[in-house]
């Protein structure tokens, strides 16, 4: 058994574990283990053109504020251990 792609308007839509003529019949195609849901299927090829993960950077804290954190925790730690 492998896995194979279900493919719908060239987009991956799903990934199936099956026998090779079982997927043929289905018209899935092999799998590679690159590949995924989500991937884009063109000319016999899969590409990745999913959108870049967006990066969120943290809010900057103020040193009051990280103090302030870091009493907290303290206190919690603290009451852990009495």
């Amino acid at each position: 058994m492998s896995n194979y792609a279900v493919i719908e308007n060239g987009k991956v839509v799903n990934i199936v574990v099956s026998e090779p003529e079982y997927a043929a019949q289905q018209g899935w195609v092999a799998l590679p283990k690159n590949a995924g849901i989500g991937w884009d299927y063109v000319d016999g090829q899969f590409v990745d053109n999913r959108p870049a993960p967006e990066v969120i950077a943290p809010p900057a804290l103020t040193k009051e504020q990280l103090l302030a954190q870091l009493q907290a925790l303290q206190a919690q730690i603290e009451s852990l251990e009495a």
